[in-house]
């Protein structure tokens, strides 16, 4: 069975501004133009609040008071932040306010309902986090006032360091979960305003050649091509792909991409293809760099290619814990199984496990419904460490050499699915960086709000996963390289895996 099919969406601005529309809405009152984005605040949130009593597993799950507590007083905290919403960014501000709260990165608004003349309010600088320092990467190339030199670091605005910053005014509205790839990822946040009244006044900054200079700090309206034209200055794309390279009996599986499209699926399947004809292999590593999850599948498919799976002693099995995950039943899961179910059919065919598992679940939701029954369950197996596995004899069916496993700060979801499987055989090792983590709701649908912005939030809950909610998997060798460096990265691990 599937343990997480679901698709992460970026859900930037930037993303947002290449699939606006371009034809403006009917301008608001000239004299009152705050009212509009007011009401659009205030009426998404009750949506999203809606949402989330009729559909997230949190609302009725017993065993998380702090999900139900923030239900309902972070949507009052956020009415409260009505007020102070004056542009279409400041009313999105306010609802992520509330979404944010819940600390779940499965669980997002988007930006759909965007217009390419909704002004956006900047201080006309962006920054990156660089080796521990925050680096303006990008200024505007005409601005009212003077910028920051382009590399300068940010020392300090109004008395609070840049981290500081960040956490009370970029954080609260983007995504507040303390993981490093997280809120390393939040830099470039503070370039717009969030909410009015929390506009930065003087920032101090270092250049390159050690001048520190003191800057009066002003926010102008640009339209949606001058943000995007400043947030894309060195602007660097990771490379996503599955591939492996067999050197020397070491094979090196790059597992970077489990969201497979239709034109990927073909590809995909004469990889596994290859990789299961490999032979004369004494090490395998596996590569997540790059992946922020997907299709679990996916990963599962790649594991039993390069190994045949993973068997051990199975005999009182009935004696362990027993993992499981209940779907919340909703209207949402139900459009979102219907969804699912046709892609895997155009993705692998009808009759494939995939398509047949999808359509056995959609069957379920439906009775469910029919039913008034509010969870749908779905079978995780025995709570198994890899100690027990251990104990069990575990072993792989084609494979006795090394396993390895390699991570960066950014994986997720279904690739921390894909780290379980991996770290579940007895004597692999894990290397590179900390992992992000995930809430234990997990499986993401999507709803539209009166905006037209979209609801993105989790579907079922994981019981007794071995997994804790929102814990990161912390590497047995930390690789001390820059983990967007492939030679780099294979360097280091080939040394470390020597030793």
């Amino acid at each position: 069975m599937k343990k997480n099919i679901c698709c992460l969406f970026i859900l930037s601005t930037a993303c947002a501004f290449l699939n606006a529309a371009e034809t403006p809405d009917k301008a608001a009152p000239p004299e009152n133009p705050a009212l509009r984005w007011q009401a659009m605040a205030r009426s998404d949130l009750a949506a999203v609040q809606a949402l989330v009593l009729s559909t997230h597993p949190g609302s009725i799950d017993d065993g998380n008071p702090a999900f139900r507590d923030w239900m309902t007083t972070g949507y009052q905290q956020a009415l409260a932040l009505i007020p102070k919403v004056v542009t279409y960014d400041t009313a999105m501000s306010a609802v992520r306010f509330y979404v944010t709260g819940f600390l779940d990165g499965h669980f997002a608004y988007s930006d759909n309902a965007r217009r390419r003349d909704y002004p956006i309010l900047i201080n006309g600088w962006r920054l990156r986090k660089e080796k521990g320092h925050y680096v303006v990467t990008a200024v505007a190339k005409e601005w009212a006032s003077p910028l920051p030199q382009q590399g300068a670091r940010l020392i300090e605005c109004d008395g609070r360091a840049p981290a500081l910053l960040i956490k009370e005014f970029v954080a609260p509205y983007v995504d507040r979960r303390d993981f490093p790839a997280v809120t390393d990822s939040l830099a470039g946040g503070l370039m717009t305003l969030p909410l009015a009244g929390e506009e930065l006044k003087r920032c101090r900054f270092e250049a390159p050649d050690g001048k520190i200079t003191d800057l009066d700090i002003r926010y102008t309206a640009v339209n949606s091509r001058q943000y995007f034209q400043i947030i894309m200055q060195n602007r660097e794309q990771r490379r996503r792909v599955n591939e492996f390279t067999l050197d020397n009996g070491v094979l090196w599986i790059r597992a970077a991409n489990f969201n497979v499209n239709e034109d990927g699926a073909e590809a995909l399947a004469s990889m596994l293809t290859a990789l299961s004809a490999t032979r004369d292999v004494r090490q395998i590593i596996f590569d997540s760099r790059g992946n922020a999850g997907g299709d679990s599948g996916v990963g599962d498919r790649l594991f039993e290619a390069a190994t045949g799976g993973l068997e051990f002693d199975r005999s009182d099995m009935a004696a362990l814990p027993r993992t499981y995950a209940q779907w919340r039943v909703s209207d949402t899961a139900i459009a979102t199984a219907e969804r699912t179910q046709a892609h895997l059919v155009r993705l692998y065919g009808a009759e494939s496990t995939q398509a047949q598992e999808a359509a056995e679940r959609l069957a379920a939701f439906r009775s469910a419904r029919a039913a008034g029954q509010p969870w749908v369950e779905q079978e995780g197996g025995q709570r198994l460490t890899r100690e027990d596995i251990a104990r069990r004899h575990g072993r792989l069916r084609r494979f006795q050499g090394g396993i390895a496993l390699i991570t960066d700060s950014n994986c997720v979801s279904a690739c921390l699915d894909f780290a379980d499987l991996v770290l579940q055989v007895p004597g692999a090792v894990h290397l590179g960086q900390t992992t992000s983590g995930d809430a234990v709701y997990i499986d993401v649908g999507y709803a539209e709000l009166p905006s037209k912005n979209l609801l993105f939030l989790p579907l079922k809950v994981w019981r007794n996963r071995l997994r804790g909610n929102n814990e990161a998997l912390v590497p047995d060798i930390v690789l001390d390289v820059d983990m967007d460096d492939d030679a780099a990265v294979q360097a280091a691990a080939r040394a470390a895996l020597r030793l």
